[in-house]
């Protein structure tokens, strides 16, 4: 297993990670049950608990706390507990010994008390409570109400819902064995003060009126339900109460009392003809217990609310901008919440989350989706690696599915267009589908033509749901297209079913999806085994005890998917048999069954090869892509082609719909089927398809990968390169690229000496073009090939082209916020000018230095070097005015581009000025003004973003945002959430996530990150720690990355509030200490982050009882806010800073634990 703290692959039975000494699992002291919570799962009792008195934490079975004596039970007791006095709940079972002649056997006796158990401990985690078994005697501790009375009530309640439970029992026992378990409960009053482990009552009780002749009350009389005065004048009004006894208790006389529920206890037999319930076998009731805790728990946490990705999608912080909805839910679940939610709206996106192991079963999906009959036609399209090659892949098969276009080239003559010459009189759709490379067009223009044209034809498909699996695996330009087409929604009446890996989120990149209500996203998560076979207990009762059954059960880790494989692997390999009514074992022998959902499938193929021509077949239409045609199908020639077919959709393999042949959950099937067959086979297939389906004129991606099988890296090449040509004069720049890195890739290959000069130069111009064509639009995948072009014009002198990339490449780097490359172009760039002068009146005024300067203002900005982004910002803007703008503007920017440029420099110099606390804002403004006109008036926001820093209060801050001001919705909103903070630190993050979303949209990397930062701080301050911490820690990967140094300094600072909040100490100082270093060092950032860091390290200092280097820390921040006119109010109250022991259970204190409860085993083994 992975550590959870430090992510190290460890031993599954390690109690401690030997790297970061976290303590993984614990040893009761009292069952000897290993456990990996601190409350036994066994006998409930409480392992580790903190001193009630001190904090310190102990081992509960030391007795007395290691620090102050004080007794380390009560402190159990105590610290659960909302009132002083409480009742209790003791539960016996006074004939369990005799129940074993009752039902045969001592592993009956096992199973019935595990069933037993099962019942009390299920329902009392329900209710909040935890029972403990102490010797015989159940005991639940009603401590979580606030008053006597009201958990006085909530005993008799328990006592009533789990009779219930027990009344059920008994009724099938007594139908089944003639048999009953008898119950005695007694209701009573504690003290917090009370030892926790007396349960005596000091009565004895004996069951009363056992003599009944009626049936039913034979079953009521089973239960005696006894209390003392304490708890019956609490319950008196409620209940039947009958005196039975006065007795002496610790020197007091109380009276005892029955009390009569039955009238609340119902009584229900089997009928006699209704079939039995089939037990769940003994090795699956064993299993549970590690299974479920090994499987069910880690795998829980798949998605769980410490992944930083998933920031607003759990309940702590219900975000009101955020209308859609997180789902959660077991595997075998998901079937009725697709149901359940496609029924409840009238049209959807509905996602589903789920790591391989745990994705649904295709058909099944299908199948329910066409359950709800919402929709008068269902789309079913499967992603896959090989969509990355060719144009608009995803939307390509799209209408070849909605119109049953053929796959087969030599067939292409038979796909009908004539349906778009009215939406497509140019044939796009045309050549898209045969693959058809167009001339002198221009790309981008042809791309936006191809958006409209997927809306228009979603348009025309009313009452739809387009069913997609994998969508992680979608090409790049048809997800732009789905992108563009989500946020026109509202005009199509279709609807998107979406299956994806655990690692993919669509709301990522479609954030706006968050704020609508048709969204929702499913995350799946593994089943416990006997809820998996709950549905088909009886179809498998004939099976469920032999080790075939057990071994599927090992090894299904909570997957619905693997038990339907692994079943039908069973019977594929002779070892079952199956009919309509059961399944039977027919011929036990020796076979292995996969650990694996990979190796199961593989196993399954092999023994499809006994069947050559419909494993050949298999193969054939799987290569050729997820849907195939039936004309394509019987083009392949095939004798006896309907029995081929029959035989593999009742495997499982594949279904018919439509006239065309789909495979369920395809990669999984193809990943396997070319792992599992032989080369030669394959090149055989190759060589089959090549002649039956492909024409040599038409290149394809499946041609491409089928000429790499057989090793013909000329012809192969050759596919690649017709295919980037189509790619891009499709507008599909993307594809493009994919198909030329495959290109570059066997040009690597090449070993011949004598081409190496020749296939240099073609290398340089692919890096060329690419650089020069798709910068623009995909730079993160871009930056390695740009940079390989760059360095080769660098060995020429032309540098107008280095100048040109170097542009283009600053450009991406600003768009994907990666501002330490950017800085490092335009200074790339800057050396390569002739020396210029900003000042147009000037002979050596250059345009381009003038705009790189004005780049660097916001790249300087970005990184933290707020003097230097000052110093840089005050020239350009001296410069400017409204007689110098034309003349300052290069000639080929629009007006609007360049007076954007300018007002976005204005930003960063206004906030620049503001973090270094230079208190001249609304001068620099009114001076900029003066000269400017296109100076937005809500830039009045940073003068009160300034009082905001200084601690000045702001009365009015609500102008009206200009057109033209990409941060003041940011700014009003991050302001708002300060301003109006009173402890209410869900509506802080409400404004925060406002100021986000303006944030995104207008592309401000850095205020985007720092608004999920607040909102980190406000999980923190809602004591959410874990999702505090793995928030503040993407950002600090993320700003370290990309150079945004303030913003890094910002959130160390927020996360050692972090954990001083948790009491670790020491970790708060190392942060502090560091990041004090380096900003002493820096002087280039605010002075405002360095007095917070002094009264972070003086609260520190005195928690750690250091006052006079406390004093020091506290100086320095109160000198720094005095310098610069903060009024900053610091907490010296002593008494706020007493020590709290960390609360994290020690490595040493786990050995001890561990190790004592090995002790008492060895102890046990040797009487």
């Amino acid at each position: 297993m992975e550590c959870p703290k430090c992510g190290l692959e460890i031993d599954d039975k390690a109690m401690v990670c030997p790297n970061c000494k976290k303590v993984l699992k614990l040893a009761c002291p009292i069952c000897k049950t290993i456990n990996t919570t601190n409350t036994c799962r066994k006998c409930g009792y409480t392992i580790i608990t903190k001193c009630h008195n001190c904090g310190k934490v102990n081992q509960t079975a030391v007795k007395k706390c290691k620090k102050c004596g004080f007794d380390t039970e009560k402190s159990v007791i105590m610290n659960e507990s909302n009132a002083d006095d409480f009742a209790i709940l003791t539960i016996d079972f006074p004939n369990m010994d005799e129940m074993k002649n009752c039902l045969g056997s001592a592993k009956l006796l096992n199973k019935f008390k595990i069933n037993l158990d099962k019942i009390i401990h299920d329902y009392t985690k329900s209710i909040g409570l935890r029972r403990q078994l102490i010797g015989k005697t159940y005991v639940i501790r009603c401590d979580k109400d606030y008053t006597f009375n009201s958990s006085a009530a909530t005993a008799v309640k328990t006592a009533i819902e789990l009779l219930n439970l027990i009344t059920a029992m008994n009724c099938k026992l007594t139908r089944k064995k003639n048999a009953t378990v008898r119950c005695n409960m007694f209701i009573l009053k504690r003290n917090i003060e009370d030892d926790p482990n007396n349960l005596d009552s000091g009565y004895n009780i004996s069951l009363l009126n056992q003599n009944a002749s009626k049936k039913t009350d034979k079953i009521l009389n089973t239960f005696q339900v006894l209390t003392e005065d304490n708890v019956a004048d609490a319950i008196s009004g409620d209940y039947k109460l009958s005196p039975l006894n006065s007795v002496v208790v610790n020197g007091e006389m109380l009276m005892f009392y029955e009390v009569d529920l039955r009238e609340f206890v119902k009584v229900e037999y089997p009928e006699e003809d209704e079939d039995q319930e089939i037990e769940v076998p003994n090795f699956v009731q064993n299993m549970l217990i590690e299974q479920d805790k090994m499987d069910g728990e880690a795998l829980n946490n798949l998605d769980s609310p410490g992944d930083p990705d998933a920031i607003y999608d759990i309940e702590t912080i219900n975000f009101d901008e955020i209308n859609c909805e997180f789902i959660r839910t077991e595997n075998i679940d998901v079937l009725f919440y697709i149901m359940n939610k496609f029924q409840s709206i009238p049209k959807g996106i509905v996602a589903i989350k789920t790591a391989e192991m745990y994705k649904p079963y295709t058909l099944k999906v299908l199948n329910a989706a066409g359950e709800t009959g919402k929709f008068n036609n269902i789309i079913s399209l499967t992603c896959y690696d090989e969509m990355k090659y060719s144009p608009y892949s995803f939307f390509r098969d799209l209408v070849s599915a909605i119109f049953e276009y053929t796959v087969s080239q030599k067939l292409f003559f038979e796909n009908d267009f004539s349906m778009f010459a009215s939406v497509d009189p140019d044939g796009l759709i045309r050549d898209l589908i045969t693959l058809k490379e167009r001339d002198g067009q221009n790309t981008e223009d042809t791309r936006f033509v191809y958006f409209d044209i997927f809306l228009t034809l979603l348009q025309i498909i009313p009452k739809t749901l387009i069913f997609i699996e994998d969508f992680e695996k979608i090409d790049s330009s048809s997800y732009d297209v789905l992108k563009y087409l989500f946020e026109a929604f509202e005009q199509l009446d279709i609807s998107f079913l979406i299956s994806y890996n655990k690692d993919f989120s669509l709301h990522k990149d479609c954030h706006f999806l968050l704020s609508k209500p048709y969204y929702t996203e499913i995350t799946l998560k593994p089943t416990s085994f006997e809820k998996l076979i709950e549905e088909n207990k009886i179809y498998y009762r004939n099976i469920l005890n032999n080790f075939y059954f057990q071994r599927v059960a090992k090894y299904a880790c909570g997957s619905s998917l693997f038990i339907d494989i692994a079943i039908q692997y069973l019977i594929e390999s002779g070892v079952y048999a199956a009919d309509d009514d059961s399944i039977e074992m027919i011929n036990p022998k020796t076979i292995i069954i996969p650990s694996s959902l990979d190796k199961l499938v593989a196993r399954r193929l092999n023994l499809l090869q006994d069947d050559e021509a419909a494993m050949k077949f298999l193969t054939s239409i799987v290569l050729l892509g997820t849907r195939i045609d039936m004309g394509t199908v019987e083009s392949l020639g095939y004798e006896n082609l309907n029995e081929i077919i029959e035989k593999l959709s009742g495997m499982g393999f594949l279904y018919q719909y439509n006239n065309c042949i789909y495979f369920p959950n395809y990669n999984l099937l193809r990943d396997n089927l070319l792992t599992t067959i032989s080369k030669i086979y394959l090149e055989e297939v190759a060589k089959d398809l090549f002649a039956k389906v492909f024409n040599d004129d038409m290149p394809s991606p499946v041609k491409a990968y089928l000429y790499g099988l057989l090793q013909d890296t000329e012809n192969e090449r050759h596919q690649w390169e017709q295919l980037a040509e189509i790619d891009l004069s499709l507008g599909d720049f993307s594809a493009y690229l994919n198909c030329t890195n495959k290109i570059l890739e066997l040009l690597d290959k090449n070993d011949d000496p004598e081409k190496m000069e020749e296939i240099a130069e073609y290398k340089k111009s692919l890096y060329e073009k690419i650089s020069n064509n798709l910068y623009e639009y995909v730079p993160d995948k871009t930056a390695d090939i740009a940079e390989m072009t760059l360095k080769n014009l660098e060995k020429t002198s032309d540098v107008d082209k280095i100048i040109l990339l170097c542009n283009k490449m600053i450009n991406g780097a600003l768009m994907a916020g990666n501002y330490n490359h950017a800085l490092e172009l335009t200074h790339k760039v800057l050396s390569l000018l002739p020396p210029s002068s900003l000042n147009p009146a000037d002979e050596n005024f250059n345009s381009y230095f003038f705009l790189m300067s004005v780049i660097h203002i916001q790249i300087l900005f970005n990184i933290g070097a707020l003097m230097d982004c000052l110093d840089i910002g005050y020239k350009v803007l001296n410069i400017v005015n409204n007689q110098t703008m034309p003349t300052l503007k290069p000639d080929y920017m629009s007006d609007d581009d360049f007076q954007s440029l300018i007002v976005d420099s204005a930003g960063y110099v206004a906030l620049a000025n503001v973090l270094l606390l230079g208190g001249n804002v609304e001068e620099f403004l009114r001076i900029l003004r003066a000269d400017l006109d296109c100076v937005p008036q809500s830039y009045d926001l940073f003068i009160a973003l300034e009082k905001l820093i200084h601690g000045v209060e702001i009365t009015e801050f609500n102008p009206e945002i200009s057109d033209n001001d990409r941060f003041g919705s940011v700014i009003y909103n991050i302001i708002s959430a300060f301003v109006l903070l009173n402890g209410d630190y869900t509506q802080f993050a409400e404004n925060i996530y406002r100021a986000k979303v303006f944030a995104k949209n207008n592309r401000l990397h850095q205020l985007e990150l720092f608004c999920d930062l607040m909102i980190g701080y406000s999980y923190m301050e809602l004591n959410s720690f874990q999702k505090a911490d793995s928030i503040i820690y993407k950002i600090i990967k993320e700003t370290n990355k990309n150079g945004m140094t303030t913003l890094l300094y910002v959130t160390w600072y927020v996360m050692s509030e972090l954990h001083l909040k948790q009491n670790k100490y020491d970790v708060a100082f190392g942060i502090v200490n560091n990041s004090l270093i380096q900003l002493e060092k820096n002087n280039t950032t605010s002075p405002y982050l360095l007095m917070l860091f002094k009264y972070n390290m003086f609260k520190i200092m005195m928690f750690k009882k250091q006052n006079d280097k406390a004093e020091i820390c506290i100086g320095h921040a109160r000198y720094i806010a005095e310098k610069y006119g903060i009024n900053f109010e610091f907490d010296t109250d002593e008494s706020h800073y007493i020590a709290v022991e960390d609360d994290e259970v020690s490595a040493e204190d786990i050995e001890e634990i561990n190790s004592e409860a090995n002790q008492s085993d060895i102890e046990g083994e040797a009487e």
